[in-house]
């Protein structure tokens, strides 16, 4: 019995603690196991797993959608019952704040009828002495009470939550061979309340489509109407404050379902898109740009492109290349965070140079289209962009409407790039996430990781994290290949040990981070 150990190292020093390592015992309806102890209330607190029988399959077929409100319903419920005691960490209970996506984590565990939680649990202690009244109350009041909440859910919103996960699974399922990209509801309110906010603006305008874009998607759960967005060059246009920016975030944000309230619930983008960005000073390792950058002073090679500290147009050329050579197949650009010498040229200033040495994202649009890479690009009305677009939308007031243009693109001639392979990745010790920068010992400079808008919560930062630091596993393999074997492995985020504080990432997420250290070495 835990409460037998308990009393036994009762008031004496905190490494007693350790007895109850691997110690469980079935309280109430359910099983309790301590899976990590913390060697000191100051550490990091320690790791309790709750097994419960539950028949999670009568409620639908979406398992993310049960875990989904399952975590979200323990965070509340471990926030209520969590307090102050002792010191350090003492009497703490949680696991991390979701974000209104729908992603797998770790600390909510479907399985065939029963459900498993893992949770942070502060054992209790005063001076790195044992207080054992207050690990009991732990152990035997507070976590069953927690529980007990958990799982007094009404039926009606794990449905509805669980509904909502089919359908926008549905929804993204069907965008390949409807020919789509991306796709907007009817309905969707896109704004957010402020500009790191999640709750929706209140009385934003609902987002309508228009005649020349609205397509019918149908789902189990019903027809849904709404925008959808073609595969090859869409641009969004409009003046400021129009609802360019807002549009082009939501359709970042749909690669990930939405909770039921959103706002955003059904807005589906394919799960490969990517957003690029300059990012000055970022390290590049033998990148082929020569598709956007060529003829550079003294011969410098831009076909294997290597450098310490990029340019905003060089950053941008090889983040896109990086990502079509890790799979993606979708790649959306804000003018306003674009280094823009890297979108487009304007054609009356060529007299006054001798040398081109870029060709521009908007000169390889119609040859990356065909070459099946799409593009969504939002402009503030930059006339070369907008003359490039298959579709062209203009936003006004939040409401989007089509405008046909019949310009001639420029041309130019896109290569997929030069495949590598990751011949060296530096061996990562104990690295951090600080903000959005990653830290470790053998990294000569943290790493930057708020270009990737996908990274959206903490718990993904800290599964990157601890993916990072087994990465020697991946040297020898393309990036594509690395994307795939990371994705493999995400069903089981406890693979890694039981950390509750763990979210999926995507194969193109890890890539994305491999490609920004200064110690990677690739080669063609």
């Amino acid at each position: 019995m835990i409460s037998q150990i308990i009393r036994k190292i009762d008031s004496k020093g905190y490494k007693g603690y350790r007895e109850l390592t691997g110690k469980k015992e079935n309280i109430e309806n359910f099983e309790l196991k301590i899976l990590r102890v913390q060697g000191d209330p100051f550490a990091s607190p320690s790791v309790v797993k709750v097994s419960i029988d539950f028949r999670w399959k009568s409620y639908g077929n979406c398992r993310l959608g049960v875990e989904d409100y399952l975590y979200r319903r323990l965070h509340k419920a471990l926030v209520k019952y969590s307090e102050r005691c002792g010191e350090g960490h003492s009497c703490f209970l949680g696991v991390p704040k979701p974000k209104n996506i729908m992603i797998k984590r770790s600390g909510v565990v479907a399985r065939d009828d029963r459900v498993e939680f893992r949770f942070w649990v502060g054992l209790p202690a005063r001076h790195r002495r044992v207080l054992g009244g207050e690990a009991e109350r732990i152990i035997y009041q507070k976590i069953p009470s927690a529980i007990r909440e958990v799982m007094s859910f009404p039926h009606s919103s794990i449905k509805e939550h669980v509904i909502s996960c089919e359908m926008q699974d549905s929804l993204r399922n069907q965008l390949d061979s409807m020919g789509l990209v991306s796709f907007v509801p009817n309905g969707a309110l896109l704004p957010r309340k402020c500009g790191d906010c999640e709750e929706p603006l209140r009385n934003a305008v609902p987002f309508e489509s228009p005649p020349e874009l609205e397509v019918i998607m149908k789902t189990e759960h019903g027809d849904i109407e709404g925008m959808g967005i073609k595969k090859g060059i869409t641009v969004i246009a409009g003046t400021a404050f129009h609802g360019k920016s807002t549009l082009l975030n939501a359709l970042l944000d749909g690669i990930y379902n939405h909770v039921p309230g959103d706002g955003r619930e059904g807005v589906v983008t394919r799960r490969d898109a990517v957003n690029i960005r300059a990012e000055d000073g970022r390290a590049v390792r033998c990148v082929d740009i020569s598709s956007f950058i060529y003829n550079l002073p003294n011969n410098k090679d831009t076909v294997c492109f290597n450098t310490d500290n990029a340019s905003g147009s060089t950053s941008m050329a090889a983040s896109i290349q990086e990502s079509v050579e890790a799979g993606s197949r979708l790649i959306l650009i804000d003018e306003d965070t674009s280094a823009t010498n890297l979108l487009f040229y304007d054609e009356r200033t060529s007299k006054y140079f001798k040398h081109k040495t870029v060709s521009t994202v908007v000169e390889n649009a119609s040859s990356m289209r065909e070459k099946g890479v799409s593009l969504v690009m939002v402009s503030s009305g930059s006339a070369p962009i907008i003359q490039v677009a298959d579709t062209l939308i203009i936003m006004e007031d939040y409401m989007p409407r089509v405008l046909q243009i019949n310009e001639n693109a420029a041309f130019g001639e896109y290569s997929f790039p030069a495949v590598r392979k990751i011949v060296r990745i530096p061996r990562l010790e104990k690295p951090k996430i600080r903000g959005s920068w990653l830290t470790a010992r053998r990294l000569s400079r943290p790493v930057r990781l708020e270009g990737n808008h996908a990274l959206r919560e903490e718990s993904q930062m800290s599964y990157l994290a601890s993916l990072l630091s087994m990465s020697g596993k991946f040297e020898g393999l393309t990036s594509e290949e690395i994307a795939k074997k990371v994705e493999e492995q995400i069903d089981d985020l406890n693979s890694l040990g039981d950390n509750p504080g763990f979210a999926e990432i995507r194969g193109l997420d890890f890539v994305f981070a491999l490609n920004r250290m200064p110690e990677l070495k690739a080669l063609h």
